[in-house]
Protein backbone atom coordinates (compact mmCIF):
# COMPACT_ATOMS: atom_id res chain seq x y z
CA UNK A 1 0.00 0.00 0.00
CA UNK A 2 1.50 3.32 -1.53
CA UNK A 3 1.46 5.96 1.24
CA UNK A 4 1.95 10.01 0.20
CA UNK A 5 2.25 13.04 1.82
CA UNK A 6 1.08 16.80 0.35
CA UNK A 7 0.45 19.91 1.30
CA UNK A 8 -3.07 20.70 2.16
CA UNK A 9 -3.72 23.72 -0.41
CA UNK A 10 -2.17 21.28 -3.20
CA UNK A 11 -4.85 18.79 -2.38
CA UNK A 12 -7.46 21.23 -2.45
CA UNK A 13 -6.59 21.67 -5.77
CA UNK A 14 -6.02 18.06 -7.32
CA UNK A 15 -8.71 17.11 -5.25
CA UNK A 16 -10.03 15.05 -8.34
CA UNK A 17 -6.49 13.25 -8.45
CA UNK A 18 -6.40 13.06 -4.75
CA UNK A 19 -9.29 10.92 -4.87
CA UNK A 20 -8.87 8.54 -7.59
CA UNK A 21 -5.04 7.60 -5.74
CA UNK A 22 -7.08 6.94 -2.71
CA UNK A 23 -9.76 4.48 -4.64
CA UNK A 24 -7.15 2.86 -5.60
CA UNK A 25 -5.79 1.83 -2.42
CA UNK A 26 -3.41 4.84 -1.66
CA UNK A 27 -3.35 6.56 1.74
CA UNK A 28 -2.59 10.52 1.33
CA UNK A 29 -1.62 12.52 4.24
CA UNK A 30 -2.19 15.80 4.10
CA UNK A 31 0.23 17.96 6.19
CA UNK A 32 -0.23 22.13 7.07
CA UNK A 33 2.81 23.69 7.48
CA UNK A 34 4.90 20.32 7.04
CA UNK A 35 3.21 19.22 10.08
CA UNK A 36 1.01 15.88 9.22
CA UNK A 37 -3.00 16.90 10.44
CA UNK A 38 -5.09 14.48 8.77
CA UNK A 39 -4.73 11.30 6.17
CA UNK A 40 -7.20 10.35 3.78
CA UNK A 41 -8.23 6.14 2.93
CA UNK A 42 -10.42 4.45 1.19
CA UNK A 43 -13.85 3.14 2.62
CA UNK A 44 -12.46 0.34 2.64
CA UNK A 45 -9.48 0.15 4.76
CA UNK A 46 -11.47 2.84 7.28
CA UNK A 47 -14.07 -0.35 7.46
CA UNK A 48 -11.45 -2.60 8.37
CA UNK A 49 -9.27 -0.65 10.93
CA UNK A 50 -13.07 -0.44 12.49
CA UNK A 51 -13.44 -3.97 12.40
CA UNK A 52 -9.94 -5.05 13.78
CA UNK A 53 -10.25 -2.23 16.71
CA UNK A 54 -13.86 -3.39 17.49
CA UNK A 55 -11.86 -7.25 17.65
CA UNK A 56 -9.18 -5.60 19.77
CA UNK A 57 -12.12 -4.66 22.11
CA UNK A 58 -13.87 -7.39 22.51
CA UNK A 59 -10.58 -9.36 23.24
CA UNK A 60 -9.67 -7.11 25.84
CA UNK A 61 -13.06 -7.18 27.33
CA UNK A 62 -13.60 -10.85 27.58
CA UNK A 63 -10.08 -11.28 28.28
CA UNK A 64 -9.53 -13.87 31.20
CA UNK A 65 -13.06 -14.94 31.12
CA UNK A 66 -13.78 -16.71 28.07
CA UNK A 67 -10.52 -15.50 26.10
CA UNK A 68 -10.01 -19.14 24.70
CA UNK A 69 -13.69 -18.94 23.50
CA UNK A 70 -13.12 -16.14 20.98
CA UNK A 71 -9.56 -17.04 19.95
CA UNK A 72 -10.91 -20.35 18.93
CA UNK A 73 -14.27 -18.04 17.19
CA UNK A 74 -11.47 -15.94 15.79
CA UNK A 75 -9.74 -18.88 14.00
CA UNK A 76 -12.55 -20.59 13.15
CA UNK A 77 -13.80 -17.46 11.01
CA UNK A 78 -10.31 -16.66 9.42
CA UNK A 79 -9.23 -14.05 11.59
Amino acid sequence: MATSTMPITQARVNLGSVIRRVLKGERITLEKGGIPVATIINREDLEDLEDALELMQLREKQKGERGVELEKFLKRHGF
